[in-house]
């Protein structure tokens, strides 16, 4: 991925990075868990978002792409918590190359009604 390098100081959000773990229990079924890596600094920026139905809701999308210090120990399925709102990693990238920065494009889906109400 071909990015700019943040300018000094963007980095001014603090996001907590939440790592997925799935396990298998005894009659087959999955149960996943999310567990605290830390607090990191962040440049968080807003994408356009929309409306759309949803089986029988309606439903709210947001997006926000997510530039952290360099990691390793970050992937997709992973989450995000900023200012209070949990985001899923739907795609990480390193920035430029120079495994200096990681750039997180994450979504968040919230139920805001029926389509019957």
């Amino acid at each position: 991925m071909s990015g700019r390098t943040p300018s000094l100081g963007t980095l001014n959000r603090q996001v907590e990075v939440l790592s997925r773990t799935t396990q298998t229990d005894q009659s087959g079924g999955q149960t996943t868990t999310y567990s605290s890596l830390g607090k990191v600094w962040a440049l968080v920026e807003e994408r356009p978002g929309g409306v759309q139905n949803s089986a029988d809701g309606i439903v709210s999308g947001r997006s926000v792409q997510v530039t952290v210090r360099f990691r390793t120990d970050i992937e997709a399925g992973d989450r995000l918590v900023v200012d209070g709102n949990q985001h899923d990693i739907d795609h990480v990238a390193d920035l430029n190359g120079r495994r200096a920065y990681v750039v997180c494009t994450c979504s968040a889906i919230t139920a805001v009604g029926s389509r019957y109400e």
